[in-house]
C-alpha cells in the first residue's frame, strides 16, 4: 500500500509563453539542473534580488535618519526612526515607496529642527 509521503513541495501547473519555456529549457541545461529546478532557482534569486535592491536603497535613508536624530538629541526622532524601522522589509513597492517618504519626511522634520 502507498502513502503520501509528507512534503514541502507543491506541484503547480504552469503555462509559458513558448519563447521562455524554451530560454528556461536552455539555461537548465545550461545549468545541468532539470526544469522545474531551474525555475525554482532563479524565483528565489529574483527573491533575493529584491531584498538586496530594497536594503540597498533604504539604508543609507536609514543611516541618515539616526545620525540625524542623534545629532539633534532628539529622543522623538529616534523613536520615530525605529517606528518606521519596526517592520522589517517591506513585501510591496508600494510599502517601499511609502517607507522612503516616512524617512524623508522624518528627516526633513529633524533638518528643520536643526536650523531652529
Amino acid at each position: 500500500m502507498l502513502k503520501n509521503k509528507p512534503t514541502d513541495a507543491v506541484r503547480l501547473l504552469l503555462r509559458l509563453p513558448k519563447g521562455l519555456h524554451k530560454r528556461l529549457q536552455q539555461e537548465a541545461k545550461r545549468n545541468n539542473v532539470s526544469l522545474n529546478t531551474e525555475i525554482v532557482n532563479q524565483l528565489e534569486g529574483y527573491e533575493a534580488s529584491t531584498v538586496k535592491r530594497v536594503t540597498e536603497i533604504v539604508q543609507p535613508l536609514l543611516d541618515e535618519a539616526v545620525k540625524a536624530a542623534a545629532s539633534v538629541g532628539s529622543e522623538v526622532a529616534a523613536k520615530s526612526v525605529l517606528e518606521v524601522l519596526k517592520d522589517a522589509v517591506p513585501r510591496t513597492a508600494a510599502e517601499l515607496q511609502q517607507r522612503v517618504r516616512q524617512l524623508e519626511s522624518l528627516l526633513r522634520h529633524v533638518a528643520a529642527k536643526e536650523k531652529k
